[in-house]
């Protein structure tokens, strides 16, 4: 960076700040009191503060008695999610009231699971930036204007993962332990991704050395973290073909964290958007991945290759694991077996930095759990031994082992995206082998095989 780039960055960045300094005052405070009835709600707020410190103590104590008071035969599961910058758990704030209806759309699609809810709130701004911030916006522009006010946040961020929220995964890890807790899933946002990260690489690594089963799942959106701070995950494999532990999806429409974050750091990349990316996540042609389309041979090799292509049918989304994405992860089944998956995702999925929270999402995510429960907390041999080019909700979980094919096609580090069909295009490359469940071989310009009902 030159020396001209660096003062006039700078320079804005003191003018930034000094404007924050004459912006309102934004408090430290809790916004939810518990009360009488908060044991028996299912949707819980636990609120930290900027020491990393739970604001009241009753919050906790009315998720454990509503745990531990169910009346069902199934324990309860507990979908977390923790906000990031400029948010909090004001009841009028937009990730609070998206969170709300996210968590009430899962509860009612999958009837069957006993889900709870949990919003963890927390100071994600020191003082109200007025103009600046265009949180509320999905396909703002203006927000990473005060793009160097997160630096102050961001070690908070980091104090509440290392201390306030690690504590509370450790209470909910001893519920788990006595079968009082099923799972809980984590859910991360921007810098609500960096409180997730710093209170979960060192259980995930712990289990992983320990060589425990771990049920939980970790899910960052768009996070603010840099690679350095992932890199101690990067070479952890999951254990006897376990889900991984944890999932980055990354936007490939996300300004403020693509490209303002590089800037504000110096160039330090975000982990989204670095060489720790394993897999790509798309939408299938028209939502419906069973629709025949034409593609370039060299995409269309790349999904013959065992595990490089899989698919979730109810939700229409395709994932493609790279090849060759880094050292320790040269074949699809490498990236399979990461602990951690790092996607890049269309803009159609996630939409920039804010489109977070959607119905589709919740559509997805339920349909990602029951394949776990599907598994039992497996992946699917085929995503590691076998041809892709499957659904993953059709695959046995026992199915037999096909043979490795010989002489990988290798294909560039750059996503691979679907393509719309191409004029004249020519079909190539011979039918793939028989899957386990299936007769029918897939047509060579097919997505994936026809959606089989169990």
């Amino acid at each position: 960076m030159s020396l001209k780039k660096f003062t006039q960055y700078k320079l804005l960045f003191l003018m930034l700040l000094s404007l924050c300094v004459l912006l309102p005052f934004i408090p430290d405070q809790a916004y939810h009191i518990p009360g009488p009835d908060t044991a028996k709600q299912n949707l819980h707020v636990i609120e930290f503060n900027d020491q990393g410190q739970p604001h009241n103590d009753g919050q906790w104590q009315g998720l454990q008695a509503r745990i531990l008071q169910s009346n069902t035969d199934t324990a309860p599961e507990l979908l977390i999610f923790v906000h990031g910058w400029h948010h909090s758990a004001n009841p009028k704030d937009e990730n609070y009231v998206a969170f709300e209806q996210f968590y009430r759309q899962m509860a009612a699609s999958d009837s069957q699971r006993n889900l709870l809810g949990l919003y963890i709130g927390w100071r994600g701004d020191k003082y109200d930036p007025f103009w600046l911030d265009g949180s509320d916006d999905a396909t703002s522009w203006i927000e990473p204007l005060d793009f160097p006010t997160i630096l102050q946040r961001k070690r908070v961020a980091k104090r509440i993962g290392k201390t306030g929220l690690s504590q509370l995964l450790d209470k909910l890890d001893g519920l788990v332990a006595e079968h009082k807790l099923l799972r809980y899933t984590v859910i991360g946002h921007s810098l609500g991704g960096a409180v997730v990260l710093h209170a979960s690489k060192d259980r995930i690594k712990a289990a992983i050395d320990k060589e425990q089963d771990n049920p939980n799942l970790f899910l960052l959106l768009n996070p603010a973290v840099p690679a350095r701070e992932y890199k101690p995950l990067d070479t952890l494999v999951s254990l006897d073909r376990q889900k991984p532990s944890m999932v980055v999806l990354q936007s490939k429409g996300d300004f403020a964290v693509k490209e303002a974050f590089n800037y504000i750091k110096d160039g330090e990349r975000a982990v989204g958007n670095s060489w720790a990316i394993t897999h790509d996540i798309d939408k299938c042609s028209a939502g419906n991945c069973d629709t025949p389309i034409k593609m370039p041979s060299a995409l269309m090799a790349h999904d013959q290759i065992p595990g490089c292509m899989m698919t979730l049918p109810y939700s229409g989304w395709k994932i493609r694991a790279r090849l060759q994405a880094r050292r320790t992860v040269q074949t699809c089944p490498d990236a399979n077996m990461q602990a951690v998956w790092v996607l890049a995702v269309s803009d159609e999925i996630v939409s920039g930095h804010n489109g977070i929270l959607t119905p589709d999402h919740a559509k997805a995510l339920s349909e990602v759990m029951g394949m776990i429960d599907l598994y039992r907390n497996q992946l699917p041999k085929h995503a590691v031994e076998s041809p892709a080019n499957q659904d993953l909700g059709t695959l046995a979980s026992e199915s037999d082992t096909a043979a490795p094919a010989e002489g990988e096609v290798a294909v560039p580090e750059e996503p691979v995206v679907i393509v719309e069909p191409l004029p004249n295009q020519q079909s190539s490359g011979s039918k793939q082998g028989e899957s386990s469940i299936s007769e029918e071989p897939s047509a060579p310009i097919s997505d994936s095989e026809p959606e089989l009902q169990p």
